[in-house]
């Protein structure tokens, strides 16, 4: 290349020629940013192409070279890269060159060391973390509930039409849609329970007490948690899908700029529809689940359907039967509060929606437990 003109000063510019030494490049001119990007092609493919390897090499910068962030750190690159890959790279400073100075001695630091704390101090950061969001998704929670109060309130006062074709179009989904399912999970239940409790009971001699067990167990415990947990898996994280995509759309948005309430549209008529079938899956469930234990004990101790039955009546009473039912009201709210609070929080992107839905999932079916442990405690504390 030939140097440059005094009317190129401006422009950045490298000179490189060959002597008995080696090979002089000499850069000069402005190297700033809004100048450099043109030269740093030009300078990049000339590096590639003439300069030998193991070719001594004197760089010197000018003078009048010109310096900013860019052009220092372009050069200190250059610098670098013929450093790396020649034996003899001499580098001569006209002027003083801070930033040039700066990015030539510039080292990468390694990642930044980090202590390893200890085992108990992990756990109990861990810890306190789990319970402040335990404790901020209660609130929240509550305050969802709450909301859903005072908008059925209004709804009452202001004689509000609900959304019947809604609340029916749920029904269906929720109950008659979950029917088969039910009916097949709590008739193998109740062969499972029939046949366990046969077998353990055989070694005293009292397999007939096998139905009051079954009796017992389903009607108070087993048939209202079974089907619980089935429909927190089934319709409450279709509740939380079906709401988080509509977050997602901005189907929500449009609805408030209608000027309805997304609680009265979306959260009240699935709230509805559960109480109503929640109740009646459980008591189908036990029916089915009884049925499965009868016919297995049917067949292992060879007792009819009619002594079945009437050994059935003496093993429990009323107040049996309406314990179990009494749970499923309470589950049915959790169910569906929960399934619809974690769609109301889906948003940013589609991958929101399966993380929000198994939550749903995970969280209602340890409300129940929960509860159905706390309500049997209390049962049991009232004697009933």
């Amino acid at each position: 290349m030939q140097a440059p003109s005094q009317a190129q000063q401006e422009a950045p510019w490298f000179h490189a020629e060959k002597t008995e030494e080696g090979l002089v490049v000499r850069f000069g001119g402005a190297w700033v940013c809004r100048t450099v990007g043109a030269q740093e092609s030009e300078l990049q493919s000339f590096l590639q192409n003439n300069f030998p390897k193991k070719l001594p090499i004197k760089i010197t910068i000018e003078k009048g070279c010109i310096l900013d962030t860019a052009g220092a750190c372009l050069l200190a690159r250059v610098i670098k890269s013929l450093k790396s890959s020649q034996k003899a790279v001499e580098v001569i400073f006209e002027s003083s060159f801070p930033l040039l100075d700066y990015f030539l001695t510039f080292q990468p630091t390694a990642k930044p060391f980090v202590p390893r704390l200890n085992w108990k101090i992990r756990w109990l950061d861990r810890l306190g973390h789990a319970t402040v969001v335990f404790g901020d998704t209660t609130l929240r929670l509550l305050g969802f509930f709450g909301e859903i109060l005072v908008t059925g309130y209004k709804t009452l006062k202001s004689k509000t039409h609900l959304r019947w074709v809604s609340i029916f179009h749920h029904i269906e989904e929720i109950g008659l849609k979950a029917l088969p399912i039910i009916a097949l999970i709590s008739f193998l239940i109740g062969m499972v329970l029939a046949y366990q409790s046969i077998n353990q009971l055989r070694r005293f001699g009292a397999e007939l007490y096998a139905i009051d067990f079954l009796g017992i167990s389903i009607l108070r415990e087993i048939a209202v948690l079974l089907t619980a947990i089935v429909i927190a898996g089934r319709s409450g994280s279709a509740f939380t899908a079906q709401i988080g995509t509509m977050a997602l759309n901005q189907e929500i948005d449009a609805i408030r700029m209608l000027g309805l309430n997304p609680m009265l549209v979306l959260v009240v008529p699935r709230l509805l529809a559960m109480l109503v079938c929640l109740p009646i899956l459980v008591f189908f469930a036990m029916i089915m689940a009884l049925l499965g234990g009868m016919m297995m004990v049917a067949l292992i101790i060879d007792v009819t359907a009619l002594q079945f039955t009437h050994h059935f009546q003496h093993a429990v009473t009323l107040s049996t039967f309406w314990v179990g039912m009494s749970k499923a009201p309470l589950f049915a709210i959790l169910i569906s509060l929960v399934g619809c609070f974690r769609g109301f929080q889906v948003k940013g992107s589609a991958e929101s929606v399966g993380r929000m839905t198994t939550r749903s999932v995970v969280e209602s079916i340890f409300l129940v437990i929960v509860c159905d442990a706390l309500m049997s405690i209390l049962f049991s504390y009232l004697k009933v």
